[in-house]
């Protein structure tokens, strides 16, 4: 018994100084790694979200320097713009554990951002000896080597990435949902490169059939558009350069490993340039997210409340806007674009008491000029119904600026909505005398015609208010419904094409002219080809709303379907009818769509 006892003894005093060496080597390994982090320095310049941060977070890690807290630490370092500390802090953390490859990714990373070519490819070999099909570390070893001007390996790579199957990068790991797959951006830096060596034929090859199977990709027909522009094509150059400005710029590929970065910033410009580049891109829940971590992290930050509240009111989510708009007004008193153009979204959403606000205020800013500030007297008289207001406004104007050629247009125009036909005729006049060649003058000689009754007197002015300025939407309109109740095609034709070249990325237009060129009922004038180009650009439009995307969705489907491209008119009529059902189209409307497709497939299986 007395030997069991001693054994027993021996054993629980050996576990106990094997614990405490244990415990001794480990707390001299963690003084060791905690004596080499990086001194938080400058800390009065910063904001205060991002001192309270960085000294909770470095005490964290000062208590216990682990490889997650050291890692985690760089991570904060690297997303608030630090990136000599960041990089001590990866670099411990890969020297505490080098098989846990995230931070040798992230060193990676902020060595490219550097410029450190070399030793951001050893550093992404770390990542790759560990994860080998972590393709976007091999991406960005790609380009290094490109920095480098090691071409072959460049090229390599680019060449496995571009000839992969896409099905394997589908991104989970993230919000963002409108975003291209890696082989897409390795196809568009191999034209890059074919085109920087002088292989533009191969380039334009290489770029036509990215663009086939990604037909929504900005960056392609950017780069394209370059192309035309050394092969001294003018004309294609421009073609694809208003291709581009269709679509939103996907540019850089979408990495759920860098975005991580984003929540452990409390930089203004780095969160900042993050939404801008998710609204840009279209991934708005995304950009929503961001903003709310903005907002909750960086609440001093007046350029991030701006952000957040034009995108809840972009997402239709414009009461999220009401406890930010005392002091975003506040903040932006003097900035009187800022003030309108808020002021116009809230008065979109119904919010009218939240946008007079914003009006009053930049009733009251000094600095905008008269031809700007006019305008107010409209938004009072027409968006808040204040008509009282609106004239007495524009009265103000009037005697201040009595000459001045916004004024008197703005007068005649508010005359004019009020129904005092006598002043609207007064300032016109006086419009005249002041400035004769005011591209204003017809299209007023035109409303006042129109409301006399004089319809074709309406016309000739309107016609001429066109040619002088081409893009206003109300002239359009009218015009394009004159000329289709008179079945005058080709005047319907030139006016598609003159506002086309003068507004070549307007959704509505591109749909009406491919709806045409679909749809005339004078055969002659039709053309599958166009038709199918517009329509096509209509769809893919990033401006387009959901009504003008079914609309060019059915003349998409019909378009292929008179070229016998079959196969493509059942895909895109199946594709729209699905649009339609889910944004909750009539019954009619969707009736009609699905006879069409019906029709579609009764002739296929009839050949």
């Amino acid at each position: 018994m007395n030997r069991k006892n001693k054994f027993f003894n021996i054993s629980f005093i050996v576990v106990v100084v094997l614990a405490l060496l244990y415990f001794l080597i480990n707390n001299y390994i963690d003084s060791q790694y905690a004596k080499q982090l990086p001194e938080i320095s400058g800390l009065n310049e910063t904001s205060i979200s991002f001192q309270k941060y960085i000294t909770k977070i470095n005490d964290k890690t000062l208590s216990k320097p682990s490889v997650n807290n050291l890692g985690k630490l760089g991570m904060v370092y690297h997303a608030n713009n630090y990136f000599k500390e960041a990089e001590v802090c990866y670099q411990l953390a890969i020297e505490r554990d080098p098989k846990e490859w995230k931070w040798s990714y992230y060193l990676g990373c902020l060595k490219r951002e550097l410029g450190d070519s070399e030793n951001a490819i050893k550093n992404f070999d770390n990542v790759l000896a560990i994860q080998p099909n972590l393709y976007m570390a091999l991406y960005y070893k790609a380009d290094a080597y490109s920095q480098i001007g090691k071409s072959d390996k460049f090229l390599q790579i680019l060449k496995k990435l571009s000839g992969m199957n896409k099905k394997y990068f589908v991104l989970n790991d993230t919000k963002r949902r409108s975003y291209f797959p890696l082989p897409v951006y390795a196809s568009l830096e191999l034209a890059k490169f074919y085109v920087s060596v002088g292989k533009i034929n191969l380039a334009e090859k290489q770029l036509k059939i990215l663009i086939s199977s990604n037909i929504s990709f900005g960056p392609a027909y950017k780069q394209l558009s370059v192309l035309h522009a050394e092969k001294g094509d003018k004309k294609l150059s421009k073609y694809y350069s208003d291709r581009s400005k269709d679509l939103e710029d996907y540019v850089p590929p979408a990495d759920p490993l860098l975005d991580k970065l984003c929540f452990y910033s409390r930089s203004e410009t780095y969160l900042l340039k993050q939404i801008e580049d998710a609204i840009r891109s279209s991934n708005l829940l995304w950009a929503l997210d961001l903003v709310n971590f903005g907002l909750k992290n960086v609440p001093e930050s007046k350029y991030i409340v701006s952000k957040a509240i034009r995108l809840y009111i972009s997402m239709n989510m414009a009461r999220r806007t009401l406890p930010y708009i005392e002091n975003h007004i506040e903040a932006f008193q003097d900035d009187y674009k800022e003030l309108i153009d808020v002021g116009k979204g809230l008065s979109n959403s119904g919010l009218k008491s939240s946008a007079k606000k914003y009006f009053l205020t930049a009733e009251k800013s000094k600095s905008e000029k008269p031809e700007t500030k006019s305008r107010l007297a409209g938004i009072f008289f027409e968006r808040l119904g204040m008509k009282e207001k609106g004239l007495s406004l524009m009265n103000e104007f009037l005697e201040q600026y009595p000459n001045n050629p916004a004024v008197l247009g703005g007068a005649t125009f508010l005359s004019i909505q009020s129904g005092d036909m006598v002043k609207a005729n007064k300032y016109l006049s006086k419009l005249k005398r002041v400035d004769s060649n005011n591209p204003r003058i017809n299209l007023f000689n035109g409303i006042l015609a129109k409301n006399a009754g004089n319809e074709k007197e309406a016309i000739v002015y309107y016609e001429k208010a066109f040619k002088d300025v081409p893009d206003q939407v109300f002239i359009i309109n009218y015009l394009s419904d004159y000329y289709k109740n008179n079945k005058m095609w080709k005047k319907l034709a030139d006016l598609y094409e003159a506002a086309l070249e003068f507004s070549p990325n307007n959704p509505i237009l591109q749909e009406g002219y491919g709806s045409f060129l679909i749809n005339c009922p004078d055969k002659s004038m039709r053309n599958s080809k166009q038709a199918r180009e517009f329509s096509e650009r209509a769809l893919i439009n990033f401006r387009s709303d959901i009504q003008t995307q079914v609309a060019a969705g059915k003349s998409l489907a019909m378009s292929y379907f008179q070229l016998n491209e079959k196969g493509k008119a059942l895909y895109y009529i199946h594709k729209t009818i699905g649009v339609a059902k889910s944004a909750r189209f009539p019954k009619e409307y969707i009736s009609n769509l699905e006879a069409m497709l019906s029709k579609f497939q009764r002739i296929v299986n009839s050949n």
